[in-house]
């Protein structure tokens, strides 16, 4: 039986995803890679010269997102340069930038049609419940992905999009990490992050608005938004206004979350144990 991998032609036999981290023996092979997330996916063609180490790095942080499902193509494949011969400093930038462009451009294609929200999130093992943790920015969303993903299941880091029952796509992209001396982020898989896997029908439980004070020291303190509330989160939308019903759409999240919190807080460890009272404890 071969051992090919649909998603890369030709000679994909070459990756191996039970290896943890890429592999590096990609000499001579030219790929594309199909993107799927947010309901929506992404052709990302390697053909440059010098581009295997690029895509051998790119397969392996985006294992989870990578297949040939039935979520139609986005728009035109996008042509990924390559970053030279890969083993300087130009690595981590180019899986950056394949990042930032495979999000706008899965981002773009549901604009209309998803509630698409800045946010990450994380679903009950069990029950599948999930909880939707919205968020500017630089406020700890991906450090709280990661920390809850130990126990529950990761679902996104930065984007969720929310559909008009209440149905979340997933998106279980690559974790954008900082670093202490700033930069560019590196990518990181979430099977090298030891993060659950995400069940294909994730559904919405909770919807948390999160804000991290530089000079907030105390316990989160959370208090539930009545439904006018809601428009807190226009902020942290992509395309909001080009919904059928905006307003309306905020309004039935909020319903159906019953209610959508605010929740002030200074360190994600400790909003492990509010989430396990919102969707249960995790493994």
């Amino acid at each position: 039986m071969s051992d090919a991998l649909p998603w890369c032609t030709p000679r994909a036999s070459a990756l191996r995803p039970r290896q943890r981290g890429p592999p590096d023996n990609l000499r001579g092979v030219s790929a594309t890679l199909r993107i799927s997330g947010l309901g929506s996916s992404v052709e990302a063609r390697f053909s440059e010269p010098g581009s295997q180490l690029l895509l051998a790095a790119a397969t392996w942080a985006w294992l989870r997102c990578l297949g040939t499902g039935m979520a139609p193509c986005a728009a035109d494949p996008l042509e990924v340069r390559s970053p030279g011969d890969g083993r300087g400093g130009e690595m981590i930038p180019a899986l950056q930038t394949l990042t930032q462009e495979l999000t706008r451009r899965l981002i773009t294609a549901q604009v209309g049609l998803l509630l698409l929200l800045h946010a990450g999130a994380v679903s009950h093992l069990v029950t599948r419940e999930s909880l939707v943790f919205v968020a500017p920015g630089g406020a700890g969303k991906t450090t709280l992905a990661r920390l809850l993903g130990r126990s529950y299941v990761y679902l996104s880091d930065e984007t969720v999009g929310i559909d008009d029952i209440g149905r979340i796509h997933l998106y279980p992209k690559p974790l954008t990490l900082r670093t202490p001396q700033g930069g560019p982020k590196p990518e990181a898989s979430p099977d090298d992050l030891g993060l659950a896997r995400a069940d294909p029908t994730p559904t919405m439980k909770e919807v948390i608005l999160l804000t991290c004070p530089l000079d907030y020291a105390g316990l989160p303190a959370n208090e539930g938004l009545g439904t006018l509330d809601a428009v807190q989160l226009p902020p942290e939308t992509f395309s909001l206004s080009k919904l059928p019903r905006p307003l309306r759409t905020l309004a039935a999240l909020a319903e159906k979350c019953g209610p959508v919190l605010s929740c002030f807080y200074a360190e994600a460890d400790d909003l492990v144990g509010l989430t396990g009272e919102l969707i249960g404890s995790g493994s």
